[in-house]
């Protein structure tokens, strides 16, 4: 299988992957609101007379939310002391690390001073796949006319 082939089958299994999210939404939805018509947080998901998945309501989780960090602080500094840490602000991380510089594989700072806190790490690169104006729509036409075969593409048969 040659680069094209290649590309076209990933292009088709992205839009299979947003069309199944989109229906697992729907139905997530659908499903939520059948089960609390008739209290239910939980059901079976049969395929025949065999269950195969348990489809269950997670429980709600109680949790506060901050709307003052300067007044959270301030009390935990007055009642908490200990539980405060001092640190740099996440904004400025990237601003400040870029005073460093990679020199003969050593990390040097804006003074020319060697840091032995940082190293570099390159990240792998990876394919995202972008679809071209109405490419979905032709990709849909193509898995629906089976000129693309799902089962196939997805190894299902």
């Amino acid at each position: 299988m040659g680069i094209k082939e290649k590309s076209l089958e990933l292009a088709a299994v992205s839009l299979i992957a947003d069309e199944a999210k989109k229906a697992k939404d729907r139905l997530r939805a659908e499903l939520q609101a059948e089960m609390d018509a008739i209290g239910a947080d939980r059901v079976k998901a049969e395929l025949g007379d065999e269950v195969v998945a348990y489809v269950t309501t997670s429980k709600p989780k109680f949790k506060w939310d901050i709307t003052s960090d300067i007044k959270f602080l301030h009390w935990v500094k007055e009642y908490f002391p200990s539980e405060v840490v001092e640190s740099v602000r996440e904004s400025s991380i990237d601003k400040l690390l870029e005073k460093l510089q990679l020199v003969d594989d050593l990390v040097i700072d804006h003074t020319g001073e060697q840091i032995t806190w940082a190293f570099p790490n390159i990240s792998e690169p990876y394919l995202v796949t972008k679809f071209h104006s109405d490419g979905r729509e032709k990709l849909r036409e193509a898995l629906v006319s089976n000129f693309i075969e799902p089962k196939k593409l997805l190894e299902l048969e």
